[in-house]
């Protein structure tokens, strides 16, 4: 796969099989690039390993400033959600209330994931170390 300036975001790795949930969730994941916008990053813009999926990264647009949220299944994150809630989210750009976010999540270009690959894909963000929401204060 390459990468695409009007499509989904996506990388070139190889995929690896479906009968492995963690790697091919940790794989869809890598190829929707989630890590890179909800983990905080370093002074030279490496993602900070030892905050994988804590977000915190802000965004500002017209739509105002949005805040990338906490993908690890810590308090502050994934912890308390239902798998549906979690899909929801994905696909269609909304929290577990019904609040839509806003931009810049690509939550169009997740909305047509299959239920298999949804679930590989919460599998991985589960299996993350929890880590305390990375907000800027």
């Amino acid at each position: 796969m390459k990468s695409s300036v009007n499509g989904p975001p996506v990388k070139n790795v190889k995929a690896p099989p479906a009968t492995n949930p963690l790697k091919y969730g940790e794989y869809l994941a890598q190829i929707g690039h989630c890590m890179e916008c909800h983990t905080p990053h370093d002074d030279k813009g490496a993602l900070k390993a030892g905050q994988l999926g804590a977000g915190g990264m802000v965004f500002k647009g017209p739509w105002g400033e949005s805040v990338a949220r906490n993908l690890t299944p810590h308090e502050t994150g994934l912890k308390n959600w239902t798998d549906a809630q979690i899909a929801r989210a994905i696909r269609d750009g909304v929290d577990r209330d019904g609040k839509p976010y806003k931009p810049p999540m690509g939550f169009a270009f997740y909305k047509n994931i299959n239920d298999a690959d949804m679930a590989a894909l919460i599998a991985y963000l589960r299996s993350l170390k929890p880590q305390a929401w990375a907000a800027k204060s």
